[in-house]
């Protein structure tokens, strides 16, 4: 009997999302990510208002309105904030896995979807001088390589779940401590490699704004 179009498409993500490899894993959510980011993006800049969501949100209070004294201050303050954001990742990959999606992947999706609405509406603490409009200028920024960053910790941590479920809404069990699975060589790598992206994407918008500012 053939498959619906529905059941296909579960294969396949299960055949991505889920994958043995991190790099399947990693490229199939980031291209995801990204698709949900320039949609987020146009909307935004076309249809909502300047400073639409300027301070909402904890890590965006933190952040503040001033750049630091110094480069090296700021640096530390910013990747400090993105180290803050990677843990909720870890936490959410920690708490469930429905199949072969782990809840931590739900956080650089929405990240990815809060930037694109962010960069549409100019609602960064410190504001561009106007709202940048859709253009793959923005591979120039550090932005999506953070997002980056978070989806490398969020592929390569997927498999550390303790509780289970067979989908959205059935109830989760817990994975018995001698079935859970432990860190693989590949995934350490991925994620020591995600801590060096997410410091070389803080360094140069530190520098950006510092030199701003």
């Amino acid at each position: 009997m053939p498959r619906t179009g529905d059941e296909n498409g579960g294969i396949k993500l299960k055949h991505l999302l889920g994958n043995d490899s991190v790099i399947i894993r990693f490229f199939s959510l980031y291209v995801l990510g990204l698709i949900l980011f320039f949609i987020s993006w146009t909307i935004a800049y076309y249809l909502l208002p300047e400073g639409f969501l300027q301070g909402f949100g904890i890590l965006g209070k933190l952040a503040g309105d001033k750049a630091a004294d110094t480069l090296v201050r700021e640096f530390i303050h910013i990747l400090g904030l993105n180290l803050i954001g990677v843990s909720f990742i870890i936490i959410g990959n920690y708490i469930l896995r429905v199949k072969y999606f782990s809840f931590g992947y739900l956080v650089p999706l929405a990240w990815m979807i809060m930037y694109g609405i962010i960069l549409g509406t100019n609602s960064f603490s410190i504001q561009l001088e106007e709202a940048m409009a859709p253009t793959l200028a923005v591979f120039s920024r550090s932005g999506l390589y953070e997002m980056m960053a978070a989806v490398l910790v969020a592929a390569a941590t997927n498999s550390i779940s303790v509780n289970y479920s067979e989908n959205i809404s059935s109830k989760s069990k817990p994975i018995p401590k001698n079935e859970r699975a432990h860190l693989k060589k590949e995934q350490w790598i991925a994620i020591c490699i995600a801590i060096l992206i997410l410091a070389g994407a803080a360094l140069r918008e530190a520098y950006m704004i510092v030199n701003i500012s």
